[in-house]
């Protein structure tokens, strides 16, 4: 009689037991001393023999060695030698009922791929790229690696420079093998459509949003023959296009931004025009009456949008605020303030102020192209740091010990990206065009975002932001000990370290989900109902009564010290309520307060 049964073995076949291909295995994948590794082989042997099993498989054996190896107190050689996946009751779920974070999705092949894919690749963060002290502060909630499911292949997000299209055609990538390659774009519909092929393309290698800068000043010279109405059927189409890329691909898509200006901003007056020939023509500041018209229909048609209810979806339009808009919109564009009124697809991005948008508007001035954006972004925790420390200096020391954690997250991701490029795994990304590559990663950011100041300013001085002079001197004082923090790393380590708003609203539920079950008595005492929820970054509550002149000063503190820009979104009601029309308070944002965007909403 047989005492160890026959293997079935994925491939599809079936072997004898065999039990140094055990020892092989475990030697070769843990590393393990010989001994050791014999002697996991050995009880691995004897477990299968007393037991009884008349079926294993591959999958079987592993599962007993690693039951072994906790058993024998080998935890990390376990976490090595563990296999990854999902109960097979898990993915029938998602199956039969799509994915319970996102009960309101459509379910299709590709997003039930997708699902099983990211819990694989989340698995694999945890087990291979993160240490346990990582790996624990991401579970257990004081910090929030956003897209872990991405972290070992995916940039996250990517502002595109127009021109890296307008100049080269799509995809602009050299020795495309196997594939045609598109011409530049003599005219607009052509134009837009290799731009909307670019950002469908670049959705396989990013996780996060995707931009183009600047359209109305790079897209100028291509409207000299159009009417009005044949401007607004390209951009109609294109943003049709835009919003319907989840249905092409197949799953949902992040954000997509497209930025603009009323006029040619200055440091682009003398930047030469490359025609679909490839040669210099003119110079953009020979297109202000072009850049107009773009930007009329750009407004036109988010208006009527708008007036269809489809406020939230993509794409979204970034409108940039300089000294010369008032000016402008007044001489040449006077309903503007009317047509924007009723628009709930708008952000204003102050240009006034020395952020780092407009530090990259004017490098994008200086060069033949220039992309950038956000490696990887983590999010902090902050009510969790009060409810722990209970004191301001302890609050700042458990503070800067996350944000050094952190940062030695971020670093790894630099290092696994700077690997796929070098192996080729991001191909559009790794690719060079002009002996220059495509994605550059000195152009990154690696940023922290916050969530919950208000919250932990409660927990600390007993008041929130908005309530006492106080809290909010506490409050520059966080923010100015973490860009303190930002300096120091970007200095040691040559990269660029940024706080930014937080873009996760997962990140948001999540910690104030999983600090109810551990500080349960602390949340409590922050909320009057229970809407346990955490405020968004450096942002009051949305339902305080403020004067509003007066949150537009204190929060103008708080955006001047995040680098990559925070967003004040203000209800259109509430200009009313403090007799002030838009253009008034515009005309505020740009002169009088250190707000570096605002979106307003109906």
């Amino acid at each position: 009689m047989d005492l160890l049964p026959r293997v079935f073995r994925t491939e599809g076949n079936i072997a004898e037991f065999d039990s140094v291909k055990i020892f092989e295995s475990i030697l070769k994948e843990t590393h393990m001393k010989e001994t050791d590794a014999k002697h996991i082989t050995e009880l691995v042997v004897r477990r299968i023999i007393s037991s009884g099993i008349k079926f294993l498989s591959g999958p079987h054996i592993r599962e007993i060695v690693c039951s072994i190896l906790s058993e024998q107190h080998f935890e990390n050689e376990r976490k090595l030698y563990t296999r990854i996946g999902m109960p097979l009751m898990d993915y029938e779920e998602i199956l039969e009922k799509g994915h319970s974070d996102q009960p309101n999705l459509r379910i299709n092949p590709e997003k039930i791929n997708h699902w099983s894919a990211n819990q694989i690749a989340e698995e694999y963060a945890h087990l291979r790229l993160l240490d346990n002290e990582e790996s624990k502060a991401h579970l257990y909630g004081d910090i929030h690696i956003n897209g872990l499911c991405y972290f070992d292949l995916r940039p996250f997000s990517q502002i595109w420079d127009p021109r890296i299209i307008l100049n080269n055609g799509f995809p602009p990538i050299n020795n495309l093998k196997g594939h045609l390659k598109q011409g530049l774009p003599k005219d607009l519909a052509s134009a837009f459509f290799q731009i909307f092929a670019w950002l469908g393309t670049v959705q396989s290698e990013f996780y996060g949003c995707q931009g183009f800068n600047l359209i109305t000043i790079f897209l100028a010279p291509y409207i000299s023959n159009l009417s009005e109405e044949e401007i607004k059927q390209r951009i109609r189409k294109l943003i049709y296009l835009i919003n319907n890329l989840p249905l092409i691909i197949g799953r949902e898509v992040p954000s997509i931004l497209l930025s603009s200006c009323i006029s040619i901003l200055d440091v682009f007056s003398n930047v030469p025009v490359i025609d679909f020939k490839g040669k210099t023509k003119n110079v953009y500041g020979d297109y202000q009456e072009q850049c107009l018209k773009l930007f009329k229909a750009l407004i036109f048609l988010f208006k009527e949008r708008s007036q269809k209810n489809i406020t939230n979806s993509t794409p979204k339009h970034q409108i940039i605020l300089n000294n010369k808009f008032i000016k402008d919109v007044e001489g040449i564009y006077s309903n503007f303030w009317d047509d924007i009124s009723t628009n709930g697809n708008n952000y204003f991005m102050n240009l006034c102020l020395d952020t780092y948008t407009k530090k990259n508007i004017d490098k994008l001035s200086k060069n033949n192209f220039y992309n950038y954006g956000l490696l990887q972004n983590i999010s902090l925790n902050l009510p969790r740091y009060a409810y722990i420390s209970r004191d301001e200096e302890d609050f700042l020391e458990i503070l800067r010990s996350k944000l050094i954690l952190s940062s030695e997250i971020l670093l790894k991701k630099y290092n696994i990206i700077e690997k796929r490029l070098e192996s080729n795994h991001l191909p559009c990304c790794s690719s060079i065009y002009n002996k220059e590559p495509l994605f550059k990663l000195e152009n990154q950011s690696l940023s922290f975002s916050l969530v919950g100041l208000n919250e932990s300013i409660k927990t600390l001085t007993n008041y929130e932001l908005h309530e006492h002079s106080e809290a909010v001197k506490f409050s520059l004082r966080i923010l100015n000990e973490l860009n303190k923090i930002c300096v120091e790393l970007t200095e040691e380590n040559d990269k660029n370290f940024i706080l930014s708003e937080n873009i996760s609203k997962k990140a948001i539920k999540r910690f104030a989900k999983l600090d109810l079950k551990h500080f349960p008595k602390e949340v409590k005492l922050l909320h009057n109902s229970n809407n346990y929820e955490y405020t968004n970054s450096i942002h009051f509550r949305n339902d305080i009564k403020i004067d509003l002149l007066k949150r537009v000063e204190i929060q103008g503190n708080f955006h001047r010290l995040i680098q990559n820009g925070a967003i004040e979104c203000i209800p259109l009601n509430e200009l009313k309520e403090n007799n002030l029309i838009l253009k008034e308070f515009i005309n505020i944002i740009c002169e009088k307060s250190r707000i570096s965007s605002v979106k307003f909403y109906s």
